[in-house]
């Protein structure tokens, strides 16, 4: 789930969520999710670029960021739930 957001040079796709479930992991279904948010962001809504926040532990979602072309611009102390880090990608 995804949506763009923001004014000017900071309008911009924004990654919701991206959730699939344990039965139809490691078929790349993560990946062509966040390929076409990208795609629609840019060619449909021209967005200047996309971002997200992970959890910090959510080692195998960072990893998949990270393939995909991804960094981490920043950290969030207790973005989710008031108890663990967001790390802010793009």
């Amino acid at each position: 789930m995804g949506k763009v957001e923001g004014q000017g040079e900071s309008w911009h796709g924004h990654v919701t969520a991206v959730t699939i479930a344990p039965e139809y992991r490691r078929q790349q279904l993560a990946k062509k999710l966040m390929n076409l948010l990208e795609e629609i962001s840019d060619k449909i809504d021209k967005a200047y670029f996309v971002d997200l926040f992970v959890r910090a532990s959510n080692t195998p979602a960072i990893k998949m960021y990270e393939k995909l072309g991804y960094v981490i611009y920043r950290r969030v102390l207790r973005y989710y739930s008031g108890e663990e880090d967001g790390l802010g990608k793009w």
